[in-house]
């Protein structure tokens, strides 16, 4: 039987960074334990990676019981943490991309109390009116300390949001003020969490940056990747894992790491000398079960877990 088509996830990332640092605290005691033969190499950007397994977990979820009955051994606290493991990854992401310039609590906070009372001033305002859900809007005004207002920015945006089409008309808040709104609390809670003491976010105990987005990176594809080969194992007959996204750890088809591209550039003379065939396929040869070759050092530009 022919294997369908992979299907492709809608994109979903985490809404809530208060959860992406709540998952991140259960998950650094791992990340602590790996050493530098448990990183891998993934050819995806993270928040792509991160919306690839959140989009996965409903199936993943629902097989959960057959893959325990079947297959006893498999490690099913790899689909039990998968989530944690994502928002994890998500987090640490976060830390690493948002620029140090962009890290001023102090004025983050400033902005975002006056953003946070401007938007629940109209949020009771339709909530007032039955347009807006009154106990969440109740519930962000009881917000109190920095690591809330992120949290209630966020939270606010996505009140609006889901009822926008509903309420636009009938207030002076505007798309702008969302977007913002997502955004700032975003970097507060990034800004929070990289200074040790500031607010009641606890800062991660692996403070270099790289180093945590990668760990952070290798637990969750490894992670993936075992409940990927379950249910390829389950549903070979029909059609192994096509209901999931592909594997974060195979290089995409058609794209070349950096590195590769200059060693085929430096190598062109040499090529044409002795009339190489010039095929894609040549530059990076792999082993016959396609296994990939050992992580190596990269850039931005490059493989996301060791970036």
């Amino acid at each position: 039987m022919a294997r369908p088509p992979k299907a492709a996830p809608a994109p979903l990332l985490p809404s809530s960074p208060a959860a992406a640092l709540a998952a991140y605290g259960r998950v650094e005691p791992k990340l602590l334990e790996l050493g530098p033969e448990d990183l891998v190499t993934v050819y995806v950007e993270v928040p792509r990676a991160v919306s690839s397994v959140l989009s996965a977990l409903p199936h993943l979820r629902e097989m959960r019981e057959e893959i325990v009955r079947d297959l006893p051994n498999h490690p099913i606290e790899m689909l039990d943490e998968l989530e944690d493991y994502a928002l994890a990854a998500w987090y640490a992401d976060l830390l690493y991309s948002t620029p140090a310039s962009e890290l001023d609590t102090k004025k983050l906070t400033e902005d975002a109390s006056t953003l946070r009372e401007g938007l629940l001033v109209a949020a009771e305002a339709l909530a007032y009116r039955n347009l807006l859900d009154k106990q969440r809007v109740a519930d962000i005004r009881k917000g109190r300390g920095h690591s809330d207002l992120a949290g209630d920015l966020v939270a606010l945006a996505e009140l609006f949001r889901g009822s926008w089409d509903k309420v636009r008309a009938k207030t002076a808040v505007e798309d702008e003020e969302l977007e913002r709104a997502a955004d700032l609390g975003v970097r507060l809670l990034a800004a929070l969490a990289a200074k040790p003491g500031k607010g009641s976010a606890a800062a991660p105990k692996i403070t270099d940056a790289s180093d945590r987005r990668a760990r952070a990176i290798s637990l969750v594809a490894k992670a993936y990747e075992e409940c990927r080969r379950a249910v390829a194992y389950l549903r070979w007959h029909d059609g192994g894992d096509g209901e999931l996204a592909p594997s974060l750890l195979q290089k995409p088809r058609g794209r070349r790491p950096n590195s590769e591209k200059a060693a085929a550039g430096a190598s062109s003379a040499g090529a044409d000398a002795t009339k190489a065939p010039a095929d894609d396929t040549l530059a990076a040869p792999a082993s016959a079960d396609g296994a990939l070759p050992p992580a190596q050092a990269a850039n931005d530009a490059e493989p996301a877990a060791l970036a």
